[in-house]
């Protein structure tokens, strides 16, 4: 009976503490907003949810010592589309010199095709590219309109960027 009583309350202070520790992530005081990388005191505001390309949530123990030290117990990053999109093309031209090249003889990326492995990317490819790291991607090579058009049946794009990952 007196192991019951002792596992119970057991139980119940750590529930509790968990408890406590669920309501303090809701206060706005301990939260941390950080769009493309600078930290804003404004949340979201403002920010449409279509110029979104991701949002990270680090909370509780994942937190750095840095934040906490201030009262913070969770730190939200979010990452807009065309900072995404800048991000990724410098990612992709340091892993692929022939990326860097058509980037640059291009102008631009809005005449490629991105496949990720072996689809197609149409519609919001910002928040899948976006989503890459470095140590995730095997291969990452340009194919010419012809082999655009005979693998992948897309006509009208300048170049395709086949990125493989691991």
């Amino acid at each position: 009976m007196q192991f019951r009583i002792i596992l119970s309350c057991l139980l119940l202070g750590s529930i509790t503490c968990l408890g406590q520790e669920l309501l303090s992530l809701g206060t706005a005081d301990s939260t941390l907003f950080y769009v493309d990388s600078v930290e804003t005191a404004g949340g979201m505001t403002g920010l449409s949810p279509d110029r979104i390309a991701m949002i990270n949530v680090v909370k509780f123990k994942k937190v750095p010592e840095k934040y906490a030290a201030r009262g913070i117990n969770s730190v939200i990053y979010i990452e807009t589309k065309p900072f995404a999109h800048e991000r990724y093309n410098k990612l992709f031209s340091e892993l692929s010199p022939a990326y860097a090249e058509a980037l640059k003889k291009y102008g631009n990326d809005s005449s490629f095709q991105y496949i990720l492995d072996g689809a197609v990317l149409t519609n919001s490819i910002e928040p899948l590219l976006a989503a890459l790291e470095k140590k995730g991607i095997a291969d990452i090579s340009i194919i010419s309109p012809k082999i655009l058009k005979e693998q992948y049946k897309v006509t009208d794009m300048k170049a395709g960027v086949v990125i493989r990952s691991k």
